[in-house]
């Protein structure tokens, strides 16, 4: 099968999701070319603009998947590529399915308005986010339905429960600070509250947030990382943070009330429900090596199993392509809407 997948690929970030779909799918046996959107518009004009280069890099597309003539089109968030040119494309290669994948939050109404526009002019749309929130982009074209963050064994390398030696107990890091976030007073919580636990918490308290491969490499160092959105209380909905912390071998915290507790056991994830058993939790195991090490390397196994990026690649092409998908194949809700 042919696929062209279409997104931003940074040589800085190296782990992105998209980069995991690209690989899982040359695994499944699939020829697969990328075509990044940004780095085309950009390098379209003579002086590197990219709003000036939209529009050739739609033509360049559009001749991309004319001339590779792909079975199935997989869009990154791709805001520059028109739905227009996609209507093209369907014209031209009536066979080609065309997939959409989203990865923010719903609680972002300008990503809302981005899937609401993707909705009748692609066939499947993925998100991160899983339950009745779907039901809202339900009712044109697209059939909508939930994919989780994927780990990619070729990238989440690290043995964090088998480190020789750690910088810190507790790792928690975040791109940038936003009104009304509650991340840094829960950051200030855990310092106050455990006193003799050592922190990184990047992008606060005048910490670096860390990127790249040195975050990488500070995440095969760390024994336990916080798993904490500005909302916990979407279902199924966490940044790409949990896959990377617990697919590096880290013992994660996450909270009750994101609903992954029906996917993993307090054996695989430290669940919590509020600050003062997530306190308790982060000192029983900051002193308890033995604890921290069997509950990480089991979340490590898990996570590496029913979330890796060949079987969230699978089910979207499965889905594409009007593929069963078949009771207990997978192990995330697959509901459709």
């Amino acid at each position: 099968m042919r696929i062209l997948v279409a997104g931003h690929f940074k040589y800085t970030m190296h782990y992105g999701i998209m980069q995991k779909l690209y690989h899982a799918m040359i695994r499944l046996g699939h020829a697969v070319m990328l075509f990044d959107d940004r780095t085309v518009a950009r390098r379209a004009t003579w002086f590197g603009g990219r709003q000036v280069g939209i529009a050739p890099m739609n033509l360049r597309f559009l001749r991309a998947a004319q001339e590779f003539q792909p079975d199935v089109i997989v869009l990154g968030h791709c805001e520059m590529i028109w739905n227009v040119t996609l209507d093209q494309i369907r014209r031209s290669l009536p066979h080609t399915k065309i997939i959409y994948r989203n990865v923010d939050p719903l609680m972002h109404v300008q990503n809302v308005k981005d899937i609401h526009n993707r909705t009748d002019s692609v066939d499947w749309i993925f998100l991160t986010t899983a339950g009745d929130a779907l039901s809202q982009f339900s009712g044109k074209r697209a059939k909508i339905a939930h994919i989780p963050n994927p780990v990619d064994a070729a990238i989440e390398t690290g043995r964090a429960f088998a480190c020789p030696s750690y910088t810190h107990d507790l790792f928690y890091s975040i791109g940038g600070i936003y009104a009304n976030d509650p991340r840094p007073a829960v950051a200030q919580g855990i310092l106050d509250a455990c006193p003799g636990v050592s922190c990184y918490f990047g992008g606060m308290f005048g910490n670096p947030h860390i990127f790249g491969p040195a975050y990488y490499t500070k995440l095969a160092t760390v024994k336990m990382g916080l798993n904490y959105s500005r909302e916990n209380d979407v279902y199924l909905y966490s940044s790409d943070r949990m896959a990377q912390y617990m697919g590096n071998g880290l013992l994660t915290f996450v909270h009750r009330d994101t609903g992954f507790g029906e996917l993993f056991s307090d054996e695989d994830i430290a669940f919590f429900s509020n600050a003062n058993e997530l306190h308790e939790k982060i000192r029983f195991y900051a002193q308890n090596d033995n604890e921290r090490v069997r509950v990480a390397r089991q979340g490590w196994e898990k996570i590496h199993t029913v979330f890796s990026s060949d079987q969230v690649a699978r089910f979207m092409i499965q889905c594409a392509m009007g593929q069963p998908i078949l009771a207990g194949q997978f192990h995330w809700p697959t509901q459709a809407f």
